[in-house]
């Protein structure tokens, strides 16, 4: 279609980004706003799932991200001792595309950054979108520095707390805690660490995963209130309480932490807004319309589907614009409803164990049951979107 000519995309993460460079490598004008005055960017690691790794094949980075990332083809499930549940394969990837690969979230974002800088978008830093208004076929929109411009499409990767979301539903949908933290932290790889681990404890689970033939992060996942805030605490102290009871190379990464240790906290708040995630010419995706907890590794990658399939079904399918975003919301709101809901029922299995008896029975049906489950979602998540 010749009808979307300029576009606004809000937020320069995974989503975001990927977004951009599909429509400018299109032909389309794209301005990318990004509330942050600079790349410095939080977190710690992201493994990124064959269908993940699809999208970016077609931005031509994918060569760039298995050069740089770590890339694994299977999972490990043990106890608190490392003693071995169950190994699963994966049935992801084929001879091109590895299941999976990994790599720091600031290595993915600088790859796509640089995909967006050759497809010449026009990037403003440290700009919001203050006001954002229909007005007919095009969409007014003021931002922060007191600029105004209009688009043919505004499109929302703005994250967890979107503000392009307030223009499509107002205060209704918001995140919400679940109960449930994730603690984050780099550590030097152990050689046999040569995949994602989880091992079960009784009230939490921890594990890793590599992202460097040298380095991995060791996460950790457990009951946290709701209002906790653990800014300016002693995050060391913290995590070497909560680690207690694991053994094996955690006990290691438990030894070595300092307060230099670069430790990452952030409550688990899933969301999954009802679609259409349209409104007129408006437009989200992205963490603004789906918030997951981290156990398929998805959170990223439902970001890249999201931007592709929002461009192919804008810039490929007859019809009035508001049908083509129809189609984008009912061709993603299936897939990332299969991924909320696998994800979040695992969460809440994984953290019902409470007691040593309780293990001994998630060991048993782990073994029994867990690889089966994930094969599912293995065959699922790599259809082609």
């Amino acid at each position: 279609m010749t009808d979307i000519r300029r576009v606004l995309v809000i937020g320069a993460g995974v989503g975001g980004l990927t977004a951009s460079a599909m429509f400018a490598r299109r032909g389309v004008e794209v301005v990318l706003i990004e509330r942050r005055p600079a790349f410095d960017i939080p977190g710690v690691g992201l493994g990124q799932p064959a269908n993940a790794l699809r999208v970016y094949d077609t931005l031509g980075v994918l060569d760039e991200i298995l050069a740089i990332g770590f890339s694994y083809d299977r999972m490990f499930l043990f106890d608190p001792a490392r003693r071995l549940i169950v190994e699963h394969k994966f049935l992801l990837g084929d001879n091109r595309v590895p299941a999976f690969c990994a790599l720091s979230r600031l290595q993915l974002h600088e790859v796509l950054l640089g995909a967006v800088e050759r497809a010449e978008v026009e990037l403003r830093l440290g700009v919001t979108a203050s006001d954002i208004r229909q007005e007919g076929p095009r969409v007014a929109v003021q931002f922060s520095t007191g600029r105004h411009d209009a688009f043919d499409l505004v499109v929302g990767f703005d994250g967890i707390r979107s503000t392009t979301r307030l223009y499509l539903v107002g205060t209704v949908f918001t995140p919400r805690s679940s109960g449930y933290g994730a603690w984050r932290v780099q550590a030097p790889r152990p050689d046999y660490v040569r995949g994602m681990e989880f091992l079960q404890g009784v009230g939490s689970k921890t594990g890793a995963m590599p992202l460097s033939n040298d380095l991995m992060y060791l996460f950790h996942i457990r009951p946290e209130a709701p209002d906790a805030n653990f800014t300016g605490q002693d995050h060391v102290r913290l995590l070497k309480e909560r680690l207690a009871q694991y053994g094996s190379y955690v006990a290691d990464v438990v030894a070595s932490l300092n307060q230099d240790s670069d430790i990452v906290y952030s409550p688990i708040e899933p969301l999954l807004l009802p679609w259409p995630w349209f409104r007129g010419r408006v437009v989200i995706g992205g963490d603004a319309a789906h918030t997951f907890a981290p156990h398929l590794t998805q959170g990223a990658a439902m970001a890249a589907e999201d931007a592709f399939v929002l461009v192919r079904e804008v810039l490929d399918r007859d019809g009035p614009i508001e049908d083509r975003l129809m189609r984008y919301s009912m061709k993603r709101y299936p897939r990332c409803a299969f991924v909320y809901t696998f994800s979040g029922q695992w969460l809440h299995d994984e953290q019902a164990v409470r007691s040593a008896q309780d293990l001994e029975a998630a060991r048993a049906e782990l073994a029994e049951n867990a690889s089966a489950r994930i094969a599912a979602s293995d065959r699922i998540l790599n259809e082609p979107i």
